[in-house]
């Protein structure tokens, strides 16, 4: 069998924040190495690259795995070196055209770098499988999925397995970005056509606002917390137990989820389902890019559009002030911290009351 290239293509200028691209590298050869498939694959690199390096080296090494660690810009584009080692962008459409002439042996690329959705799905359109990140990424965790994406390929796994198995090295790290990494297939004929077919004009049906629940059905309840506040979420689920015996509320988090359950499907489609959603406040919460950004973002803007009631509780001291939730009213009373209180069960039991007025509210409309 011929090997498959891998073409490691690596740019850090020099007015841009230093990245461990050295290191992801390494790793991945040493990976590839020790894989049971390791006589399947070669890897090539090309480092400090401009936007002429790309071209000849496609050219020079043809290979079926493209693989991009650096920066991203977003709309703006892919961030590559200039002659003097400073920051020249590629905008996405220029590199999808050029890969599109590549599109009878490339199958997978992989950019590997901050904000590079845009460019992913620019190149999608010409190339089967390729993987970019909706957000920020962080070394350890573009390390991470790096590694295992590979490893997954090396031991004779599929791209999809090996993207699934990188998402889940950066949540055997302890990072909370397993749901940054994206993975984008190129449209099918049959899925190309039908965009391509008139639609036939129906009036829509009105939909029943999710925000109030069904007579007798329980009211659907998202949390979204922080990893490093489990046991604080775990004492609130319990102290929640009466609510959920007297079939008031079914509330959800992401320790829910299930071996072989795809993490970021779960959890968006329980986020959208909410009817309430509670936001467990302290410093790891507002640090977390993927509880703010993500979670939060979405929960303030189903709030705004009545289809979900917010309710922020505050677990432990922080700056919260000017924060899109501080115009709500939060929990415990006076949005004193729950560690804060003498007595946690006093803390947590005004928080289920807080809770249960909110659902009786409700449930009332």
């Amino acid at each position: 069998m011929t090997a498959q290239t891998i073409l490691f293509l690596a740019a850090n200028p020099k007015d841009t924040q230093p990245l461990r691209l050295d290191q992801e590298l390494r790793d991945i050869d040493e990976g590839l190495k020790r894989a049971q498939h390791r006589d399947e694959f070669q890897l090539e690199q090309r480092l400090a690259v401009r936007p002429r390096d790309i071209q000849r080296a496609m050219l020079d090494l043809n290979p079926q795995i493209v693989h991009f660690s650096g920066h991203g810009e977003g709309d703006e584009g892919l961030v590559f070196e200039d002659v003097s080692g400073n920051t020249q962008l590629v905008s996405g459409e220029a590199i999808a055209d050029l890969f599109s002439l590549f599109a009878d042996q490339l199958r997978c690329v992989v950019l590997n770098g901050c904000y590079t959705e845009v460019q992913a799905k620019a190149i999608s359109e010409h190339i089967p499988y390729v993987i970019g990140m909706k957000r920020a990424i962080q070394d350890k965790a573009a390390i991470s999925f790096a590694v295992g994406f590979y490893d997954a390929l090396g031991s004779g796994r599929d791209v999809e397995f090996a993207f699934k198995l990188g998402c889940a090295a950066i949540r055997l790290e302890g990072i909370e970005e397993h749901l940054t990494p994206i993975l984008i297939k190129k449209p099918t004929t049959e899925e190309t056509k039908d965009q391509d077919q008139p639609k036939a004009q129906t009036p829509p049906t009105p939909a029943p606002s999710p925000m109030i629940p069904d007579a007798d059905d329980p009211l659907k309840v998202f949390i979204s917390y922080s990893h490093k506040d489990d046991d604080l979420r775990e004492e609130l689920v319990t102290h929640l137990a009466n609510l959920k015996r007297q079939g008031k509320i079914a509330a959800w988090h992401d320790r829910a989820i299930e071996a072989g359950e795809e993490w970021k499907s779960q959890i968006d489609s329980k986020l959208e389902s909410a009817q309430m959603i509670l936001l467990l406040v302290s410093p790891d919460f507002i640090a977390s890019d993927y509880c703010y950004d993500i979670e939060m973002q979405r929960a303030i803007a189903r709030h705004d559009e009545g289809t979900a009631q917010v309710i922020p509780i505050i677990l432990r001291p922080c700056d919260w002030l000017g924060s899109p939730f501080s115009k709500l009213q939060g929990l415990p009373k006076n949005a004193k911290p729950v560690t804060q209180w003498t007595n946690r069960d006093e803390a947590f039991l005004d928080v289920v009351n807080g809770i249960r007025r909110a659902v009786e509210t409700l449930t009332k409309k």
